[in-house]
């Protein structure tokens, strides 16, 4: 998962450095600003990553429900 996480924000890097070219020097802070909020302190590896499933589907909030064993009413 961290290679995953590593590579993603490579390419974001990447994107990052074209667009603050084209974009006002305000945006460009505020944009940076918030990238170095997550992108600088990296997630340690024994630290466990988890994300959420997407639920919007009906049949998959049900099937969620099911594997956890809760009923949503």
């Amino acid at each position: 998962m961290m290679e995953y996480i590593d590579a993603n924000l490579s390419v974001i890097r990447k994107y990052l450095k074209k667009r603050k070219k084209v974009i006002s020097k305000l945006n460009n802070a505020s944009i940076m600003d918030e990238f170095k909020e997550w992108s600088k302190d990296p997630i340690p590896d024994t630290e466990s990553i988890w994300t959420l499933p997407d639920l919007t589907s009906n049949e998959r909030l049900k099937n969620f429900c099911r594997s956890i064993k809760k009923e949503i009413r």
